[in-house]
């Protein structure tokens, strides 16, 4: 490789690994407003008072820093009513971006915690070994609409 070479390829190779190592190892917070719509439930009562319920659902998350992506969520939520009053939830969802990429989040609920809270494992694409996780609030707006707020962070390897 010729001086001329090294001088129009350097600045180029910089750029690139430059760009991958600002992601390798980064932190993202995230603080967004989420809604979510439950296209479908199933309820079951094993006993009386006693009611199992799975609900699939999909959201839109919105970062509060406007230059983080938007995202979609498909869930599916596990949820267990005792007829002492007490409940625990369980479920996984897949979080994608525009780019194709995605994140897979455990969630966990219930009358026992103090937090709602989530748990990062993994995805595809830049996403790939993603860990991290963090809290969440929501609210019933209506029988199938929801709405809240979540915050954590997303560790990249």
């Amino acid at each position: 490789m010729d001086l001329k070479q090294l001088v129009i390829v350097g600045p180029a190779a910089l750029i690139i690994v430059g760009n991958g190592a600002s992601t390798a190892g980064e932190t993202i917070n995230e603080e967004a407003a989420f809604a979510c719509v439950i296209d479908k439930s199933s309820e079951s009562e094993p006993e009386k008072g006693h009611k199992l319920s799975q609900y699939v659902f999909r959201c839109v998350v919105i970062p509060d820093d406007p230059a983080m992506p938007k995202y979609t969520e498909e869930c599916i939520g596990n949820y267990e009513y005792r007829p002492d009053g007490s409940w625990k939830a369980d479920g996984a969802c897949t979080d994608t971006y525009k780019s194709g990429d995605k994140v897979f989040v455990t969630f966990q609920e219930g009358s026992h915690l103090k937090e709602k809270s989530y748990k990062i494992s993994g995805g595809t694409g830049k996403y790939e070994g993603a860990s991290g996780g963090g809290t969440y609030t929501d609210e019933f707006l209506t029988d199938t609409l929801t709405g809240g707020r979540t915050k954590g962070k997303m560790v990249l390897p």
